[in-house]
């Protein structure tokens, strides 16, 4: 049934898709789990800083962000884009920059949410980030990172 010669299948729909847009969703999805494995970074410190050190969510904010930043960028240029170029002190500090703008926007939505509702901090940090994440940092990333495909052509 796949590939029948009337063009229908998912033969057929592989070979109208761009393979550009495929090349895309496979960024997203390895990006995606990277920023999984930063969430997890993320929480895990905000979880000990605040249960284990008395912190308050509000002050623990900003180091566990800081530890998530730094698993997004290895892994995002390693895995997600697949960059194995040199230019890590340029790409570096243009990420940084990028994060600069993220980390400022989670910590102000992440005291706004903390402060304007009484949900738990946890998941509040969930909303925050991916809202941040999708929105403002993947789209600026893919303008710094250079794909397999980019290196290719």
């Amino acid at each position: 049934m796949l590939g029948r010669a009337n063009g229908t299948g998912l033969a057929w729909l592989l070979g109208v898709v761009n393979p550009t847009f495929i090349n895309g969703l496979w960024v997203v999805a390895r990006s995606a789990t990277i920023g999984l494995l930063a969430t997890a970074t993320d929480l895990v410190a905000l979880g000990v800083l605040v249960s284990g050190f008395g912190l308050s969510p509000r002050v623990a904010s900003v180091p566990a962000l800081a530890l998530g930043i730094a698993v997004q960028f290895v892994g995002n240029k390693w895995f997600a884009f697949g960059d194995r170029s040199r230019d890590w002190l340029r790409q570096g500090a243009q990420f940084l920059g990028v994060e600069s703008l993220g980390f400022v926007a989670n910590i102000v939505l992440f005291d706004l949410a903390v402060t304007l509702t009484k949900l738990p901090y946890l998941p509040l940090r969930l909303l925050t980030t991916n809202l941040v994440y999708f929105a403002f940092c993947l789209p600026l990333w893919s303008l710094i990172f250079r794909t397999r495909t980019q290196e290719s052509s």
